[in-house]
C-alpha cells in the first residue's frame, strides 16, 4: 500500500510551498502526489475495514487521516495563486 508513495511524491511533498510560487502549468507534480497520497489512504482505509484489533485498526485511521491531509495540503497548494 505504501508503494503508492514514490520518491517523486515525497519530493514533491516536500518542496509544495515552492511550487505553489510557480505558475500553474508548473504545479502538475501535486496533482500527482495528491491523487498517490488519495490511493494510498484508500488502500490502508480498505485494509483497516478488514481489521479486527481495535487499536489496530484505530492506527490505520490515523494514517489515513495523515494521509488524506497531505494530499488535501497539495490540492490547496495547487489553488494557490503567487502574488
Amino acid at each position: 500500500m505504501y508503494d503508492a508513495i514514490t520518491p517523486e511524491m515525497i519530493e514533491t511533498i516536500d518542496k509544495a510551498g515552492t511550487l505553489a510560487d510557480t505558475p500553474d502549468s508548473d504545479r502538475r507534480p501535486l496533482a500527482h502526489a495528491a491523487a498517490g497520497l488519495e490511493r494510498a489512504a484508500a488502500a490502508v482505509a480498505t485494509q483497516a475495514a478488514k481489521v479486527s484489533d481495535p487499536m489496530a485498526r484505530q492506527q490505520a485511521t490515523t494514517v489515513v487521516d495523515g494521509l488524506s491531509a497531505a494530499a488535501q495540503l497539495c490540492r490547496a497548494a495547487i489553488d494557490t495563486r503567487p502574488e
